[in-house]
């Protein structure tokens, strides 16, 4: 038996096209963020630089998390030496907007492992993974003033604090 769908051929074609744009609606609807209008190309790059800029804290706060539990472990001095070159390397490059942040936590690998030879002593090293730990932490430490962002939503002008610091 054989089943013959030409007379259905352009039905069938449309039926297909039109499922396809459905689909395309439901996932442009289910991955687009909040708001009912698409993205602007400016929008998008904000987007993309904020997911950056928060992976990257990201990172290097759990670099700081090893820093600590380095410190809090009896001292070993090759573990510490591969931590510090590992956030050496981490501290190279990255978001301008973190440039304070990783400049910090690489003076504090850097103490740990000096710490950890021998060179310093705890109260330095706990001294600069502080120091690096409060730089890396979303909201401001007295003496340091956030700036506000500009964001606009439509024709709304609306100016947000983002955990960016701000060194006079």
């Amino acid at each position: 038996m054989e089943l013959d769908l030409s007379e259905y051929r352009w039905p069938l074609i449309a039926l297909a096209v039109i499922l396809l744009l459905a689909g395309l609606g439901w996932l442009g609807y289910a991955y687009t963020p909040a708001g009912d209008k698409p993205l602007t190309w400016t929008e998008w790059q904000v987007l993309k630089a904020r997911s950056a800029y928060l992976d990257e804290l990201g990172e290097l706060q759990a670099a700081a998390d090893t820093l600590a539990a380095l410190l809090n472990a009896q001292p070993d001095p090759v573990r510490a030496q591969l931590a510090a070159e590992s956030i050496q390397r981490l501290a190279s490059e990255g978001q301008p907007a973190l440039d304070y942040q990783r400049e910090k936590l690489a003076l504090a690998a850097q103490a740990v492992s000096d710490w950890a030879v021998g060179a310093v002593d705890r109260e330095a090293a706990a001294q600069a993974l502080d120091e690096a730990i409060r730089a890396l932490s979303p909201t401001p430490n007295p003496g340091e003033t956030p700036q506000p962002t500009p964001v606009s939503s439509g024709n709304t002008l609306f100016f947000v604090y983002l955990p960016l610091i701000v060194r006079s």
